[in-house]
């Protein structure tokens, strides 16, 4: 076991990237890991158009980018492991990935969230061959073919207007009678000719051989079913939180959100959160990052003892 140091940080998105810079600043010893590439959700947004202070329309990976410079400037490396295990100990925390172990006083969990699915038979099979979870990562590969975007909030509003500038076509399914994506999004969206709304309507099964073909869509108030052909499904229904390698150590809700106060400490003394993996009314980057600001100053606060936890 390494010699312990006052803090870890588990997660590269936006939230974690703000937690990372106020340790930084705090003089705190600490540990940043991510085990992928630094930007976390921002990966895959296409443009980001209300963080204060950033040009209208940014690319998510060139914000990301900036993150990155920013950890580099400050001389934060990240240690690119993927955490497996986080175990609770008196007065510190030991987190392991798939070779070492490390030790902490504290521990802030900034480990985002992952698309959910839509559990119908097929989807597991067709991921990769028509199934996808994000039109920037895969939207090139079906360049002027027909698709189908699922979900009514900004995130599949915001899939079907992206695709709509390769696609020949795209139909975006929702289950109600209105979407829930702010009113600017749906203007836009609207405003599309190779767009079409399918409402009161859900996905019950996909269909294809070596690759996707078609859905069988089902009236949710008459329920009758019908089959729409297509190359490709994007499924954009919501998302659900990565925490399970702290799921029996702190308090969740029934979804797995991690459940902080308004200092995003948590029910355990010495680990808090931020970001998509917690519990909150928005979740939007800005609202990331000064959760991970506040996290970190927090923590800060609990390592020098100036408050004590209960």
């Amino acid at each position: 076991m390494r010699p312990i140091r006052d803090l870890a940080i588990i997660g590269g998105g936006i939230g974690g990237v703000s937690s990372a810079i106020y340790a930084k600043r705090a003089g705190l010893d600490f540990l940043f890991f991510e085990s992928n590439a630094v930007g976390g959700q921002l990966l895959f947004m296409e443009n980001v158009d209300n963080y204060v202070g950033l040009e209208i329309g940014i690319r998510g990976q060139d914000f990301a980018k900036k993150l990155e410079k920013n950890l580099k400037d400050l001389r934060i490396d990240v240690c690119q492991e993927e955490i497996v295990k986080v175990e609770e100990k008196t007065a510190k925390v030991e987190v392991h990935s798939g070779s070492s172990s490390y030790e902490a006083k504290g521990l802030i969990v900034a480990t985002g969230a992952s698309p959910l699915k839509l559990a119908i038979p097929g989807e597991d099979g067709f991921v990769g061959k028509g199934v996808s979870y994000c039109a920037i990562c895969d939207g090139f590969f079906f360049k002027d073919k027909e698709v189908v975007v699922v979900g009514g909030g900004n995130t599949a509003v915001e899939e079907a207007l992206y695709l709509a500038q390769l696609a020949r076509k795209v139909t975006l399914i929702h289950r109600k009678n209105h979407l829930r994506a702010l009113q600017y999004l749906q203007a836009k969206l609207f405003q599309k000719d190779n767009i079409e709304v399918i409402f009161e309507s859900v996905v019950k099964e996909l269909k294809g051989k070596e690759f996707l073909e078609g859905l069988i869509l089902e009236n949710t108030q008459t329920h009758q079913r019908h089959t729409l052909p297509t190359s490709g499904l994007f499924i954009a229904v919501g998302v659900k939180p990565n925490t399970e390698i702290v799921k029996n150590i702190v308090s969740t809700d029934e979804k797995g959100f991690i459940i902080t106060d308004n200092e995003m400490r948590t029910s355990s003394n010495c680990i808090w959160a931020c970001g998509d993996c917690r519990l909150r009314p928005l979740r939007q980057l800005i609202t990331a990052a000064s959760e991970g600001a506040l996290a970190t100053l927090s923590a800060y606060k609990y390592l020098k003892g100036h408050y004590i936890s209960t």
